[in-house]
């Protein structure tokens, strides 16, 4: 169906499709304006069956449906809104909150630089959703696949995941195949092995994530051999690049414990630079004061 005013595609005799947004090996996502909520921007995903077997049709609803019903549990300022889900001729679809901005791979190649302050508040907020996702009570939820095209940066600076196409539940009954994708660079070393990882293996990835937005480093070709943030990022603090290097340990139980233990060292860095920031200002002030005074004095 189309829309008769501007030709463009309409899904469910109720979304405009606008615009691409991106696609992967099996999605795509549109931009779209919901004539039901007032011309509302969304964002589609749509899920193409086209071309698959019985069997793999057969995994991909049973995929689709999980991973609609696991995001219409989760509410967090952090996570994009569901707004429904629905199957519409070869494709299923989900419909979810339009988040306006860039992703952060995006905003940091376009930037060539950005500050280590800027950094260091998306990832406060970065670990702040991963706390909350990790923290889901019977099962914490694992993300899987963390990485610098599945994070948004609005343009106020607010950060969202975005991409949950691998994320699950920790429950004690584990499907084998929900982690044989990776994404070279940010996929912690036991998916390589042991094709799974814990709650450690997303601090791996929120580690891999960061240090990239600092370096822009090509992680994917360091072999798991990554060198302290200060050889490519000589201005970072030294705080921050033990902070990312525990994170990045290659065994599993010589990083960080829990994500809430990564975000309590991030929020205590940030308020010592804060605190120095304040005393080099005080010092600042107190100089320009006094050359104001003998400046002062000399007039008279």
């Amino acid at each position: 169906m189309t829309d008769q005013s501007t030709g463009l595609p309409v899904l469910r005799n109720r979304y405009v499709l606008v615009s691409n947004l991106g696609h992967g090996s099996f999605a795509t996502v549109y931009l779209a304006r919901d004539t039901a909520q007032r011309g509302l921007m969304v964002a589609v995903k749509a899920i193409s069956t086209e071309g698959f077997s019985e069997d793999e049709y057969r995994e991909m609803n049973t995929s689709f449906l999980q991973e609609a019903a696991f995001l219409m549990q989760l509410h967090h300022p952090g996570l994009p809104g569901i707004v429904e889900f629905f199957a519409e001729g070869s494709c299923y679809y989900i419909v979810m909150e339009w988040v306006a901005g860039k992703t952060m791979k995006q905003a940091v190649l376009e930037a060539y630089e950005v500050s280590e302050d800027l950094v260091l508040d998306w990832a406060i907020q970065l670990a702040d959703i991963m706390v909350y996702l990790h923290g889901i009570k019977p099962y914490p939820v694992l993300l899987g696949d963390l990485k610098p095209s599945n994070v948004m940066i609005t343009y106020d600076n607010k950060v969202k995941i975005i991409d949950f196409g691998v994320a699950r539940y920790l429950s004690p009954v584990r499907n084998p195949r929900t982690f044989t994708m990776v994404s070279p660079g940010f996929a912690p070393p036991e998916k390589y092995t042991k094709f799974d990882c814990d709650l450690r293996g997303d601090i791996y990835s929120f580690g891999a994530t960061i240090y990239w937005a600092l370096t822009q480093a090509e992680l994917a070709r360091m072999g798991f051999i990554i060198p302290p943030l200060r050889e490519l990022r000589p201005d970072a603090n030294y705080r921050l690049e033990a902070t990312l290097a525990k994170c990045l340990r290659n065994e599993e139980s010589a990083r960080y414990r829990s994500i809430e233990e990564v975000r309590e060292e991030l929020i205590e860095l940030r308020k010592e630079k804060e605190s120095r920031k304040k005393q080099a200002r005080a010092v600042s002030g107190s100089i320009l004061g006094e050359l104001y005074r003998n400046k002062k004095d000399e007039d008279f």
